[in-house]
């Protein structure tokens, strides 16, 4: 449904007496991401609302955002295919591991260095829509990554709340493995 509603606000943007193809290409891009993620954030908040796990979910989602930016990840086709990723990645982090118990805070560190070393060594992994070309860029990425991950297994090893630290740690790992399982087809 999306894929078609782009191209339509596209034509309805970008009137026929516009003939530049390739701003039209980018408006109608940017316009299926801005429909596709506004989909997927609107169900992901009902959704975790309706299971009563919405803290831990923004906490996830926090953490999430500031390392995947530049980190990158599992990238699938189709709207429905990324939905249904993401929901089970949030269900994980927001709603599992809130209900594990506590760690000693060896595992804790020990998760968030690989976590690091890991970004270090595989991020960042990118669209095959939006490649990163150039290598200071790349590098940029890679180290602000790693940073962000450090920066919160530091905030992560302070925090007192053991459901909090959970899904912080999980979401750290689970967006770590990503880069481990995909291939990076950017290097």
């Amino acid at each position: 449904m999306i894929e078609k509603m782009a191209p339509k606000l596209a034509s309805f943007i970008c009137t026929e007496a516009y003939d530049n193809a390739k701003d039209r290409a980018r408006i109608q891009y940017g316009l299926s991401i801005l429909l596709s993620e506004g989909f997927k954030i609107i169900f992901l908040l009902l959704f975790f609302n309706l299971v009563h796990s919405q803290n831990y979910f923004y906490f996830s989602l926090l953490i999430l955002l500031t390392t995947r930016v530049f980190a990158g990840g599992v990238h699938v086709k189709g709207t429905l295919n990324c939905l249904i990723l993401t929901t089970l990645l949030f269900i994980f982090t927001s709603v599992l591991a809130p209900m594990v118990p506590g760690f000693s805070g060896a595992v804790y560190i020990f998760i968030g260095l690989a976590c690091f070393i890991i970004a270090l060594s595989r991020a960042p992994i990118c669209s095959v829509r939006r490649p990163i070309k150039d290598s200071k860029k790349k590098l940029q990425y890679k180290l602000t990554a790693a940073l962000s991950i450090v920066l919160w297994t530091i905030i992560l090893l302070f925090i007192e709340s053991i459901p909090y630290k959970n899904a912080g740690f999980s979401t750290l790992f689970i967006q770590t493995i990503q880069l481990v399982l995909v291939k990076n087809k950017s290097k």
